[in-house]
C-alpha cells in the first residue's frame, strides 16, 4: 500500500510541474550509448507526443525530431560522461517549430531530462524585436527628416514651452537642445510682441482644434533678419484632446528676394570681381567659386583652403583634379546637377570620403551649392561647406551606445523595470524607450510579482537597500501566469544625484525556476553519493579547486576519531607522520596548481591504536565543459600489509643481488685466470711440436707429417678458444664509455683488417650511408667484424662471398632506433636454428671443415644487448643468412 501511495505521489508531483520530465535509460551498441529507453514521462512531456504507449520504447521513436538538431548527441554525452547538460534548441514536429530548454542529469544508470517550453517566450521575443526594429526605424526616419530639413520643426506644450526643436531651429537660436528645451518663447530670445502673438495663436489652435498659418519676420542668430512662413497644428491624444502644438517654419526670405539677390549678385560680379573675391575671403564659412564646364576653382577663401589642407596654388585648377576622390560620390553628382540643371542644393551632414590630411577617411558637411547665372546662362557655382564631422560622429556614437544599451537590457532578463525612490511606483521598461519617463505603471507591484510568504522578507531587504543606498538582491517565489509557483531572481541598482540622494532604481528580474529545480536534483544526487561513499571501506574525500578538503566519508572519522565538522589542511595534516608532512603538502599543492593527478604514499595515525599505517592516496581533478577544475575527488587506501611485504621482499632481493654480484665477480676472475693459465701449456705444445718437426725434418713419412699438422691445427684452435673465452668474460667485466660512433668509419677499418681474406676469397662488402650512433667503439667494431668474418668463413665453395649492409631509422617504444641488416650469400643454416646460433660454444658445422670457437655470435649478442638493442638471424641452407640488428641512436647511460 505504501509503495503504491509513493508511486502515486511521485506521479502527482511530476505531473504538477510546468516542465516536461522524462526518465530514460541508456541503450548500448558496440559498448557505446546509441539511444535511450523511456521509463517514465510526466503529463507535460506526454503532451508533446500524445503517444500513451511509450514505456520501453526508444526515445528517438517517440521523439524523432531530436536526431536532426544535435539534441540526441548531448543526451549521449551526459550519459557517457556524467556531465550535466543545460542547453536550448529548436525542435520541429508536424511542420511546427518549437523552442525548448533541456536540462540533462545522469543519476546512476538512468538519465533525467527536464524540458522547458520556450516557444511562447521566443515568439514573443521575435515579435518584440521586430516591433522594436520597426519603432526604431520610424524614429530614425523622423529624426532624419526633421534634422536634415532646412525648415524649422518644433513642438509646444500647452504652457507655451518648447518640448522639441530640430537642428535648424537650434542653429537659428544659436543654442543647444539642453539650453532651449523646456524654455518658453521669451527665454529663447523672442521679443515680447513676437512671443505674445504666438501664445495667442497657440490658444486659438487649442480652442478651435484647427491649424493656423502665418508669416513673420525676425532676426536669425547668424543670418540676420529673415522672413518665415509658419504653420501651427494641434496634436491629439487618445481621448481626442489637444495635448501639444506642433509647428513648422520655412525660411522664405530667399524666395521673396531671389530675383533681387541674383540681380545684385550679377551686377556686383560685372562691376567688380575684386569685390566678390573680398566677400568670399571675408565669409566665415569655407567658400569657393567654380567657373566653366570644367568647374575650375576661380575663387576660394582661406577657410576652405585650411579645411581641405591645400594652398592657393589650386586656384585655376578643376576641382575634380584637386580632389579626384570625389568622382563617383554622391556629393560630386550634386555639384554636377547644380551646374547642369541650375538646381540649388542644401543638405546637412553629407558624407564625403576624401584625404584632407593625406589619409582617406569619412567627413560630414553641411553643404549649400548655388548656381551663378549670367544673362540667363549658368556660368559657374558657389559652394559653402561647414565641417560637422565631430558633431555627427559624437551623435552616432551616442545613438549606438543607447541602442546597445537597449538591446542589452531587453536580452539580459525576462523583466526590466524602474522604481521611484521609495519603491512605491514601478514602471515596466521592456520594449519601450528606456530613457523616457513612459512605461506601464504598476502600483501594486509587490502583490503582483512577489509571493505573499516572501513579501515580508522583500520589504525588509528593500528598506535596508534604501537606508544604506546599496544594491537590492533577492531570490523569491512568484505566481506564474498559469497559476503555478516559480522562482525569480531580482536585482535593482540605486541611481544617485550629485548630493548622493536616491533619484530612482533601475532593476531586472529573471525566472530561475529551472535552476532551482536543477539545484534540488543536484542536492539529491550529492546525498546519494554520500550514502554510497559511507559504504566503501576506503577513505573517500573531496576538495575545492584551491585544494581545500571539504568532505570525508565515515571511514575517515572512524580511523582518525576527528570531529565531523573539521575540514581543510587542519584536519588531515596533524594526522600525518611528521616525516611525511612536507613531502605530502608539497606534492598535493603542486598537483592543485598544475591541475594534474595526485598520487602518494604516506603514514596516517590511527587514533584507536596510536600506531601509524601506510596509505596510498590518489586524487583526480573534475572539470566542467570548458576544462575548468570545479572539484577534486580523492581516495586513501590502506596498503600497510602490502607495504610491509614489499619492504621484506626488497631486503631479500638486495641480499640476493649482493651474492650474485660476488658470484659473477668470482666467475669473471676465474675465467680471466684460467684463460691466462691455459695459454701457457698450449704455447709450449706448439713450441715443442715445431722443434720436433725441425728435428725430424726429412725423416718423417707422410702419415707422421699429417699427424704433426693435426697437432698444429688443434693447438691453434685451443689458443683461439682460450682468447674467445677471455674476451667473452671481459665483455661484462669492463665498462666502456659511450661516444658518437660513425659506422661508415668502422666498416672502412674492418675492410682494411680483412683485406687479405677478401683478396683470397674475392669477397665484396657493400654498404652506404650507415648511421652515427652512441656506443662503445671497440665493441661495435668487434660486433661487425665477427659478423663479416663469419660471412667470409662460411662462404660456399667456389662462390665469392658478397656481404651487403643496409640501414634505416625507425621509432620503437618511443625511441629512435637504427635498424641494420647484414646479408650474405653463404652456406646459410636451417631457420629452426636461428636462436641456437647465438648460444655459447654452439657450432652448426664440422670444426674440421670450418674454423671457429663457437663464441663469435654469442659475443655479438652480448655486445648488442649491452647497447640496449637486439639481434636476430634468418637463414636457409645454401641460400645465405640475414642478421638484423636494432641499436638505439642515443644511450641512456654514459657507461656501456
Amino acid at each position: 500500500m505504501e509503495l503504491t501511495e509513493n508511486q502515486n505521489l511521485f506521479q502527482t508531483v511530476f505531473d504538477s510541474t510546468a516542465n516536461g520530465i522524462a526518465i530514460i535509460q541508456p541503450v548500448y551498441s558496440n559498448g557505446e550509448v546509441s539511444d535511450f529507453s523511456i521509463l517514465f514521462l510526466n503529463v507535460y512531456a506526454l503532451k508533446q507526443t500524445n503517444d500513451l504507449d511509450y514505456k520501453g520504447r526508444l526515445y528517438t521513436d517517440v521523439f524523432p525530431g531530436i536526431k536532426d538538431n544535435g539534441i540526441l548527441e548531448k543526451f549521449i554525452h551526459t550519459a557517457s560522461t556524467g556531465i550535466v547538460s543545460d542547453f536550448e534548441s529548436k525542435y520541429t514536429t508536424n511542420g511546427l517549430r518549437y523552442w525548448f530548454r533541456f536540462a540533462v542529469v545522469k543519476q546512476g544508470e538512468i538519465v533525467i531530462v527536464t524540458t522547458e517550453n520556450l516557444t511562447k517566450r521566443k515568439k514573443t521575443e521575435i515579435a518584440l524585436k521586430s516591433a522594436l526594429e520597426t519603432a526604431e526605424k520610424q524614429t530614425r526616419f523622423y529624426h532624419s527628416i526633421t534634422n536634415t530639413t532646412p525648415d524649422l520643426v518644433y513642438v509646444f506644450d500647452l504652457s507655451y514651452k518648447f518640448t522639441y526643436a530640430n537642428k535648424a531651429l537650434l542653429s537659428m537660436w544659436g543654442k543647444s537642445a539642453e539650453e532651449a528645451i523646456g524654455k518658453g518663447l521669451r527665454d529663447n530670445g523672442y521679443e515680447e510682441w513676437h512671443a505674445a502673438m504666438h501664445e495667442k495663436e497657440i490658444d486659438e489652435v487649442v480652442s478651435t482644434r484647427k491649424s493656423i498659418r502665418g508669416t513673420v519676420s525676425f532676426p536669425h542668430a547668424e543670418l540676420g533678419v529673415r522672413i518665415y512662413d509658419y504653420i501651427f497644428a494641434p496634436v491629439f491624444n487618445e481621448e481626442g484632446e489637444v495635448e501639444a502644438i506642433a509647428g513648422t517654419t520655412r525660411d522664405i526670405t530667399e524666395i521673396k528676394q531671389a530675383q533681387e539677390q541674383q540681380f545684385l549678385a550679377a551686377k556686383k560680379i560685372e562691376e567688380s570681381e575684386a569685390t566678390l573675391k573680398s566677400m568670399i575671403d571675408q565669409t566665415p564659412s569655407p567658400t569657393l567659386v567654380l567657373m566653366g564646364d570644367d568647374l575650375v576653382i576661380k575663387q576660394i577663401n582661406k577657410h576652405m583652403l585650411a579645411m581641405i589642407g591645400r594652398g592657393e596654388e589650386i586656384i585655376g585648377m578643376p576641382l575634380i583634379d584637386v580632389l579626384p576622390e570625389l568622382r563617383g560620390q554622391y556629393v560630386w553628382t550634386q555639384v554636377q546637377n547644380v551646374y547642369n540643371e541650375g538646381t540649388p542644393f542644401d543638405q546637412s551632414e553629407v558624407l564625403v570620403q576624401h584625404n584632407r590630411t593625406g589619409v582617406m577617411r569619412d567627413y560630414y558637411y553641411n553643404l549649400a551649392y548655388r548656381p551663378l547665372i549670367e544673362e540667363g546662362k549658368i556660368t559657374g557655382m558657389i559652394q559653402v561647406a561647414v565641417d560637422v564631422t565631430e558633431q555627427v560622429v559624437a551623435r552616432k556614437k551616442m545613438e549606438e551606445s543607447e541602442n546597445r544599451f537597449r538591446v542589452l537590457v531587453n536580452a539580459s532578463s525576462d523583466f526590466v523595470y524602474r522604481m521611484n525612490a521609495d519603491w512605491t511606483v514601478m514602471r515596466n521598461l521592456e520594449g519601450i524607450d528606456l530613457l523616457s519617463d513612459e512605461g506601464d505603471v504598476v502600483l501594486n507591484w509587490i502583490d503582483k510579482f512577489i509571493y505573499i510568504e516572501d513579501q515580508e522578507k522583500a520589504l525588509k531587504l528593500i528598506n535596508d537597500a534604501i537606508a544604506n543606498k546599496k544594491i537590492f538582491e533577492m531570490e523569491h517565489r512568484a505566481l506564474k501566469p498559469d497559476g503555478t509557483l516559480g522562482w525569480t531572481f531580482s536585482r535593482a541598482i540605486p541611481i544617485l544625484d550629485e548630493q548622493n540622494n536616491i533619484i530612482e532604481w533601475f532593476g531586472a528580474a529573471g525566472d530561475i525556476s529551472s535552476q532551482k529545480e536543477v539545484q534540488r536534483i543536484i542536492k539529491d544526487s550529492e546525498e546519494k553519493f554520500r550514502q554510497l561513499a559511507d559504504l566503501v571501506p576506503q577513505v573517500i574525500w573531496t576538495a575545492k579547486p584551491d585544494g581545500y578538503v571539504d568532505y570525508y566519508n565515515k571511514r575517515w572519522y572512524e580511523y582518525t576519531g576527528l570531529d565531523e565538522e573539521k575540514f581543510g589542511d587542519q584536519s588531515w595534516v596533524p594526522m600525518l607522520h611528521r616525516d611525511d608532512v612536507l613531502p605530502v603538502l608539497e606534492a598535493w599543492y603542486i598537483s592543485v596548481q598544475g591541475g594534474t593527478s595526485y598520487q602518494l604514499e604516506f603514514r596516517l595515525e590511527n587514533k584507536n591504536t596510536g600506531l601509524y599505517r601506510w596509505f596510498l592516496s590518489k586524487a583526480v581533478p573534475i572539470r566542467d565543459k570548458t576544462g575548468v577544475i570545479v572539484r577534486w575527488f580523492g581516495t586513501c587506501t590502506d596498503i600497510h600489509e602490502q607495504k610491509t611485504i614489499t619492504e621484506k621482499l626488497e631486503s631479500l632481493v638486495a641480499d640476493r643481488t649482493k651474492e650474485l654480484q660476488r658470484s659473477n665477480e668470482d666467475l669473471q676472475q676465474f675465467a680471466h685466470v684460467a684463460s691466462h693459465d691455459l695459454k701457457e701449456p698450449v704455447r709450449k705444445i706448439k713450441t715443442f711440436t715445431s722443434r720436433l718437426e725441425e728435428h725430424l725434418e726429412g725423416k718423417l713419412d707422410e702419415s707422421a707429417a699429417r699427424f704433426i699438422g693435426r697437432i698444429h691445427v688443434a693447438a691453434d684452435r685451443m689458443f683461439n678458444m682460450i682468447d674467445g673465452v677471455l674476451m667473452y668474460s671481459k665483455i661484462n667485466a669492463n665498462l666502456q664509455k659511450a661516444t658518437l660512433v660513425d659506422l661508415n668509419d668502422v666498416l672502412k677499418n674492418i675492410e682494411s683488417d680483412l683485406e687479405v681474406s677478401l683478396q683470397n676469397t674475392k669477397g665484396e662488402i657493400h654498404y652506404n650511408d650507415l648511421p652515427k650512433l652512441e656506443g662503445a667503439l671497440v665493441l661495435l667494431y668487434q660486433l661487425f667484424y665477427n659478423l663479416i668474418n663469419n660471412s667470409i668463413k662460411f662462404a660456399k665453395n667456389g662462390v665469392p662471398p658478397k656481404i651487403t649492409i643496409s640501414s634505416k631509422i625507425i621509432m620503437e617504444n618511443q625511441k629512435v632506433i637504427a635498424l641494420m641488416t647484414v646479408e650474405d650469400n653463404g652456406i646459410g643454416f636451417e631457420n629452426e636454428q636461428s636462436a641456437q646460433i647465438f648460444e655459447t660454444f654452439t657450432r652448426l658445422n664440422s670444426k674440421d671443415v670450418y674454423e671457429g670457437t663457437g663464441l663469435g655470435l654469442s659475443l655479438c649478442k652480448k655486445i648488442v644487448e649491452r647497447h640496449g638493442g637486439s639481434i636476430t638471424a634468418v637463414g636457409r641452407p645454401y641460400a645465405g643468412a640475414v642478421f638484423t640488428i636494432k641499436l638505439p641512436l642515443k644511450q641512456q647511460d654514459n657507461g656501456i
